[in-house]
């Protein structure tokens, strides 16, 4: 063989070791500003690779990263996947199979015009799993999310047709009557996107003008409003609350809680702690609303220590 011709099959192999080797979660850092951004002093962190389910006629994205127990990461309010999960998939990734969904309505998923409740969540969440074809999760919620995946909890006790849960994470949940208003969490301004920011975060260096003016043309450009005006408007809502309802959960359950958190008082947190029998409590001081993102490391390491 010439000279010449080994060189090529030396250049070729170089070239088809490197292709292999890069890994699954080797993608671009992402771009989004806020919830899925680290803070000013952090690089962003790379994103698992996106994939894509349809699921009662509608298509889903969703992460499907790591080996291990399964956990289903299930986003709050006019979130997705990376703004919640992208500081913290990669590190439970290590120990876990994770699974992040841009839940309907949200983020990459397909958003119908239709009146969202939390029962539909409910419904595509188990759908969903069943396309994936998992038999048993831990369901971790954060916020909108923790109230999906403790209402999911509650029906998959009773109904052989959906997907057992292993383990309930409830991370700043909704779905308990609060005393205290409700800001407006739909903003369409600067100003109200700010005030919405201001409430989520205890650190106050995370909501500068550059953040809050890229959150708020995200939203835009994701065409969300819609989603979030039809859940926070329906009716059913009131139906859909947990109170006097957390009796009915038996798996074991973990509370993470911001202690400064100014959307979900830490007083709903103990509420959840108390009412489900046996449930962890794990409180997260200096740290708003979203723990995942404020306090990433202290988060999977509750995380860790529950679901080991």
């Amino acid at each position: 063989m010439s000279a010449k011709l080994k060189l090529v099959f030396a250049l070729t192999a170089t070239l088809m070791a490197m292709l292999f080797a890069i890994p699954p979660f080797g993608q671009p850092s992402f771009g989004q500003p806020l919830f899925g951004q680290t803070s000013p002093r952090q690089a962003g962190a790379p994103l698992p690779q996106d994939k894509t389910v349809v699921v009662l006629g509608q298509t889903l994205h969703y992460w499907d990263v790591g080996s291990g127990p399964i956990l289903v990461l299930v986003h709050g309010l006019g979130s997705k996947r990376e703004n919640d999960w992208g500081r913290a998939v990669g590190p439970l990734s290590q120990k876990y199979h994770v699974i992040a969904l841009d839940q309907l309505g949200f983020g990459q998923s397909d958003k119908p015009v239709i009146d969202y409740s939390i029962q539909t969540y409910v419904d595509f969440l188990n759908e969903f799993l069943h396309e994936l074809k998992i038999e048993k999760a831990t369901l971790v919620g954060e916020s909108l999310g923790g109230w999906i995946s403790a209402l999911y909890t509650l029906e998959a006790s009773t109904d052989k047709h959906m997907v057992p849960v292993e383990r309930l994470v409830l991370v700043d949940a909704a779905g308990l009557q609060q005393d205290k208003p409700i800001p407006d969490l739909n903003p369409s301004t600067l100003a109200a996107q700010r005030k919405v920011l201001e409430v989520v975060f205890y650190n106050s260096s995370w909501v500068t003008d550059d953040l809050v003016k890229r959150d708020l043309a995200d939203r835009i450009h994701s065409n969300i409003s819609y989603t979030v005006h039809s859940i926070l408007s329906n009716p059913a809502l009131a139906s859909e609350r947990l109170d006097g309802k957390l009796g009915g959960i038996h798996v074991p359950t973990l509370v993470v809680w911001g202690k400064q958190d100014a959307l979900l008082p830490i007083a709903s947190g103990e509420r959840y702690s108390k009412e489900i029998a046996g449930a962890k409590f794990v409180v997260v001081d200096q740290c708003g609303h979203v723990p995942p993102i404020e306090k990433t490391t202290e988060f999977v390491a509750a995380v860790e220590d529950f679901a080991k």
